[in-house]
C-alpha cells in the first residue's frame, strides 16, 4: 500500500558533503516550509509525484497542496490495486489507467464513498499532473492514441456582470471530467445547513462550557459571517476600523484586509464586514483582560527571539510570527502562538461532541455559524423591503462571496424553507444572551 507522509522543512538549495563514506545534506536557502511525500508500496520514493509536488510548492507557491497530494494518493493506490502502470497506456481508452481511474471513482460516488466535488477535484489534480509530466519530459507521447486523455473545449455560460455583451465564452478541459450537480439542494452537495432558532439556542446553553475564546471566536462567526480562518487571523488593527453604519445605531463595519490590518481573508480581497454593538464591546473588553495580555507577553518573547530561532522554525510558523510583527492577532493561545483555523475547528468539535451527548442531532460544523449569519441576515433584508437585488449586493459585500452564483444559494435556501424566516433581530437576542447582558 502507498503511503503519505508530510516531512519536515524542505529546501530549495541544499549541499552535499562527504565525510567517512558517510553522506550528509545541508539546508542552504530556500525553506519552503513542511511537504508531503508519497512512497510506493514497497517503501520506495515516488520521484515523479513526489517531483510535481515541490514543483507546485517550490514553484507555483501552492498555499494548501492537501487536495494535491490526496489525489496522487489515490491515484497511485488504484494502481497498485489494479496492477497498472502510471505511464503505459494501450491505444483502447477505456483500458487507459487515467480513465479507468475515472471510472473507479464514479463507482465510489455511487457508492455513497465520496461526494462529486471530492471526485472532480481529485480527477482534475491527475490531469494537470499528466500536464506537468509531459511538459517536463517525464511522459513522452508519439501520437494521439498513446495521450493520457483527450483535450476538449467546453463553452461556459457566464454569469458576470457583462453577461450581456458576451453571454458564453470557451474553457480547455478534458474528457476526463467529472460534473458536479449545481442543484445545492442535492445530496451530492452538502447544502446550506444555518442553525434554526431552536439550535442556537441550545448552543448558547452549552457557550458556558467553552473557553472565553472559543465563545467569542463562535459569536464572531454567528455575527458578521466571517470565515474561520479570519476569526484565527483577527487582529486588533481590524478591530480599530471599527465605524459606525450611518443607518444603524447597534452596528458598525470593520475592516478585513491581508494588507492594512492582517485579517487573513480567502482571495486575499479587503471587504468591509458588519459586527454589533454589544459584541465590539465585549472584544474591546477582552483585548484590555488579564488572561489576554499574559498570553501576548509570551508571544511577544517569542517575535524578540524570532530572528535567533528562524532557522529551526518551520516555514509556516516562521510566515505566521512573521505577521504578528505586524499586526497583533486579538486571539493567542495560551502557549503564546498566534491561533490558527485548525485550533478552532478542534476545540469547536470538542463542544459539539459535548452538546451531542443530550442532542444527537446537533451535528453542525463550524463554517455552518457563517451560514447562519448569511441566511437570517439576508431574510431580514428582504423582510425590511429592499430590493432583492440591493440585499444580495450587501449579503455578497460582507460576506466575500466571489461569484454572484453563491449568494444566490442563500435566497434559493430562504424560497425553499418558508419556515425559517426568522428576523435577524434573534441574533442579537442570542448575542445578549450569551454576553451576559442579562446579568448586568
Amino acid at each position: 500500500m502507498s503511503f503519505l507522509i508530510q516531512s519536515n522543512n524542505v529546501y530549495k538549495e541544499t549541499e552535499l558533503s562527504i565525510n567517512n563514506s558517510d553522506f550528509h545534506c545541508s539546508p542552504i536557502k530556500g525553506n519552503i516550509g513542511s511537504l508531503p511525500t508519497l512512497f510506493n508500496q514497497d517503501g520506495s520514493f515516488n520521484h515523479e509525484a513526489n517531483s510535481y509536488l515541490f514543483y507546485q510548492k517550490a514553484v507555483k507557491d501552492a498555499k494548501d497542496l492537501s487536495p494535491c497530494a490526496q489525489a496522487l494518493h489515490a491515484y497511485y493506490q488504484f494502481l497498485e490495486d489494479e496492477g497498472l502502470e502510471w505511464d503505459k497506456f494501450p491505444p483502447i481508452k477505456r483500458l487507459k489507467p487515467t480513465y479507468l481511474f475515472r471510472s473507479h471513482l464514479l463507482k465510489q460516488i455511487k457508492k455513497g464513498e465520496i461526494a462529486h466535488s471530492t471526485a472532480s477535484v481529485r480527477m482534475n489534480q491527475i490531469v494537470n499532473f499528466y500536464k506537468w509530466l509531459m511538459h517536463d519530459g517525464y511522459l513522452r507521447i508519439n501520437n494521439e492514441k498513446e495521450a493520457p486523455f483527450k483535450v476538449e473545449f467546453v463553452s461556459v455560460q457566464s454569469t458576470g456582470m457583462l453577461a450581456h455583451i458576451s453571454p458564453t465564452f470557451a474553457v480547455t478541459t478534458s474528457d476526463l471530467r467529472i460534473k458536479v450537480p449545481r442543484d445545492a439542494s442535492s445530496k451530492n452537495i452538502r447544502p446550506l445547513s444555518p442553525l434554526s432558532q431552536e439550535s442556537l439556542s441550545i448552543l448558547t446553553q452549552y457557550l458556558p462550557n467553552a473557553s472565553e475564546e472559543l465563545r467569542l471566536q463562535i459569536l464572531i462567526s454567528i455575527d458578521t459571517g466571517m470565515r474561520i480562518q479570519e476569526v484565527a487571523t483577527l487582529s486588533l488593527d481590524a478591530l480599530d476600523t471599527a465605524t459606525p453604519l450611518a443607518e444603524s445605531e447597534h452596528r458598525y463595519e470593520i475592516v478585513l484586509s491581508p494588507q492594512s490590518t492582517g485579517v487573513q481573508t480567502k482571495y486575499l480581497k479587503q471587504r468591509q464586514v458588519e459586527i454589533s454593538s454589544e459584541l465590539l464591546k465585549a472584544l474591546n473588553e477582552y483585548r484590555t483582560s488579564e488572561r489576554r495580555i499574559k498570553r501576548v507577553n509570551k508571544l511577544n518573547g517569542k517575535l524578540k527571539s524570532l530572528s535567533a530561532t528562524a532557522s529551526s522554525l518551520k516555514k509556516a510558523v516562521f510566515v505566521r510570527l512573521e505577521l504578528c510583527e505586524r499586526h497583533e492577532p486579538f486571539f493567542v493561545s495560551e502557549q503564546g502562538n498566534p491561533v490558527i483555523g485548525k485550533s478552532i475547528e478542534a476545540r469547536w468539535i470538542a463542544l459539539r461532541t459535548l452538546i451531542k451527548q443530550t442532542y444527537p442531532s446537533f451535528a453542525h460544523r463550524f463554517h455552518d455559524l457563517r451560514s447562519t449569519y448569511g441566511t437570517y441576515r439576508l431574510n431580514d433584508l428582504l423582510e425590511a423591503s429592499l430590493p432583492p437585488m440591493e440585499c444580495m449586493e450587501l449579503l455578497m459585500g460582507w460576506m466575500g462571496h466571489r461569484n454572484e452564483s453563491t449568494t444566490w444559494k442563500y435566497l434559493r435556501y430562504l424560497q425553499r424553507k418558508e419556515a425559517f424566516k426568522v428576523k435577524f433581530g434573534i441574533l442579537d437576542s442570542i448575542m445578549h444572551e450569551a454576553i451576559g447582558g442579562d446579568d448586568e
